[in-house]
């Protein structure tokens, strides 16, 4: 059977994907990463069937986003609300929400608990595509590194910036679904030294970018996407070992 992750296409982004991004931004920032940083002390999310969540933890718990509702499943048992407000969602998960989750500082406000999370689900539905689209990808190119004897991180997604990313030797590779930098979604290469890049590749402040209008234009958008990543391993990590 082909691999279904090269037949699924990434689509144009729906009406309302801004707005649903940043909501989901804030659940995971001021629920999901609490609750698992309440019983494990780390704050690392996945992507998970239809959306995202926390890997398992605890006594078999974990809580994940499916589209529009939240999930939290106990063991074998799972139970589901839809996504309403932050308060809403704290009660369902078990935690106290908190002005300072503990999950970074670059972070949004809190804001009104109470307020509505506006969560288009064509948009819920995108975002949940794009996060499987990209651990995929940084899965692969991990894997590749790793036999080549790198030994790159974990790929997590991380609440406070809301991309999925790993890296090695000071290398940072990820997926973002947009933020100040870029409203729509774009693939990156971040070395923490960004002095001296030079060259058409290095295409950001922050190291080099793969748009999501890239994407969509590839005929293969995976292999797109792998190709940007593994040029841009090359030329950072020679860089990296290059540098006294």
């Amino acid at each position: 059977m082909a691999d279904l992750n090269h037949q699924l296409r990434l689509q144009p982004l729906p009406e309302g994907f801004t707005e649903t991004r940043d909501a989901l931004r804030r659940l995971a920032v001021y629920v999901l990463s609490p609750a698992r940083k309440a019983v494990e002390g780390r704050i690392g999310l996945r992507s998970t069937a239809g959306g995202f969540g926390t890997p398992f933890f605890g006594a078999g718990e974990q809580l994940r986003v499916e589209g529009t509702s939240l999930v939290r499943q106990r063991g074998q048992a799972a139970e589901s609300a839809g996504i309403t407000s932050l308060a809403a969602a704290a009660a369902f998960a078990g935690i106290t929400l908190s002005e300072d989750p503990g999950v970074g500082s670059d972070i949004p406000e809190l804001g009104k608990p109470d307020d509505p999370l506006p969560v288009a689900p064509a948009a819920a539905a995108t975002l949940g595509a794009w996060y499987a689209f990209s651990t995929a990808v940084l899965e692969e190119l991990r894997a590749e590194l790793n036999a080549a004897g790198r030994n790159c991180s974990e790929v997590q997604l991380w609440p406070e910036h809301f991309d999925l990313g790993c890296g090695v030797d000071g290398v940072n590779f990820g997926c973002s679904p947009g933020d100040a930098y870029s409203a729509e979604p774009y693939v990156y290469v971040g070395p923490w030294n960004t002095d001296g890049l030079d060259g058409a590749f290095w295409n950001a402040p922050f190291g080099a970018v793969l748009s999501y209008d890239g994407l969509l234009a590839a005929p293969d958008q995976r292999e797109a996407a792998l190709s940007f990543l593994r040029g841009g391993a090359e030329l950072a990590l020679q860089r990296a070992v290059s540098q006294p």
